[in-house]
């Protein structure tokens, strides 16, 4: 058992000069428009928002009954509001007004590396490694693991052989595809909200297989993360779990929304490669806690909400919020834009309008003060 610190972790404080031994920020796992984000747990989020959960639930049961439609979340997904520009200009500006550092910016979608392909065409975003959130079963449960900064030539290659595991795991290709891709130095495998259970997986049984997971495959995985939309007490969980297994935890957001990532990484490496040396072969991380961080988390959750169901900049034609939920009806997946003018429509505007009010700047003070207590102290 390996008892040597291998992470510190601080919080943000304003003014440069508390940054200038450091040469870059880093800003890992933060979603793009390329993300499908399932809306499977769609029903337990909004029982947790008393008034909205009721006008959702009648107004459901209205269609079903009046107009025979079937509502399976499962089948339904929203994407994120910004594209890959926006979402690296969103990261990186943070970095350089409030740490003035140089950016390091990894954008992980579900499944997906046409963020940082799409990023690799323009001048100014060329270096931004190609990386994704990879979709990983293994025995009873689902983990999510940061792959990032493929080899630009076999990105492609790489990721339809994970897509292709996704669809048909294993354990032996499990192995070979890990073992390929430590083969590979600038690669960084992380092990994103390491004890986040899917739906329907109980967590006892999703920590169970857990702690199998990192027995077998500890060796071809770099790090841990502590994630930004995670609790912190389950955060204080991952930094304990990385302690006693002896593998550095670094950062990751988990930014869906448009507000930046709560949690980055400081490092003397001016390049994402050195980065990864420094995770992998020095096996240190510096994470800095940015103020976010320690609101709410359910204040938090609420306003990412609002963020998916608002209007956004929004490139590509995607700035209205209907442009950006897809429903599947008689078969047929559709965005939601479709059906502008019908009661579906009128019900949703009504959720969006207490949405908008509960993530009114002016509410926030009170918000803050009624989830107090839902966070312990400390990190």
């Amino acid at each position: 058992m390996n008892t040597k610190p291998l992470t510190a972790v601080q919080r943000f404080q304003a003014g440069s000069s508390h940054y200038s031994s450091y040469r870059s920020g880093v800003s890992l796992h933060s979603h793009t428009m390329h993300s499908k984000e399932r809306l499977g747990r769609l029903p337990t989020y909004i029982d947790k928002f008393p008034i909205g959960g009721y006008i959702i639930e009648r107004e459901l049961g209205r269609l079903h009954l009046y107009e025979g439609w079937n509502f399976d979340f499962k089948k339904y997904y929203w994407t994120p509001p910004l594209s890959p520009r926006e979402a690296y200009e969103l990261e990186s500006g943070v970095i350089e007004k409030q740490l003035v550092l140089q950016p390091l910016v990894s954008l992980s979608d579900h499944d997906n590396i046409e963020a940082g392909q799409h990023l690799k065409m323009l001048g100014p975003t060329r270096d931004v490694p190609i990386s994704v959130e990879w979709t990983a079963p293994f025995g009873e449960t689902i983990f999510h693991l940061g792959v990032h900064n493929l080899p630009v030539a076999r990105a492609g290659e790489w990721m339809c052989a994970l897509q292709e595991y996704t669809k048909n795991p294993s354990s032996a290709k499990l192995g070979q595809l890990l073992a390929g891709l430590s083969a590979c130095p600038s690669v960084l495998v992380v092990v994103n909200h390491p004890y986040w259970a899917a739906e329907g997986i109980p967590s006892d049984v999703h920590r169970k297989v857990l702690k199998t997971f990192l027995a077998q495959y500890q060796p071809l995985l770099h790090a841990l993360e502590l994630n930004g939309m995670r609790s912190r007490r389950e955060n204080r969980e991952v930094l304990a779990l990385g302690q006693a297994m002896g593998m550095p935890v670094i950062s990751g957001g988990d930014r869906h929304g448009c507000e930046p990532n709560a949690t980055l990484n400081l490092t003397s490496a001016t390049t994402f490669e050195a980065f990864v040396w420094e995770i992998r072969e020095e096996r240190r991380s510096e994470i800095l806690l940015m103020p976010q961080y320690f609101d709410p988390l359910p204040l938090r959750l609420l306003e990412n909400t609002w963020h998916a169901l608002a209007d956004a900049p929004g490139e590509f034609g995607r700035s209205h919020w209907m442009s950006r939920v897809f429903i599947e009806v008689n078969g047929e997946t559709k965005a939601l834009s479709q059906f502008t003018g019908t009661r579906f429509h009128r019900i949703v505007d009504k959720y969006r309008w207490l949405l908008a009010l509960a993530a009114s700047p002016k509410l926030r003070p009170a918000f803050r003060l009624a989830f107090l207590g839902n966070e312990e102290g400390g990190l």
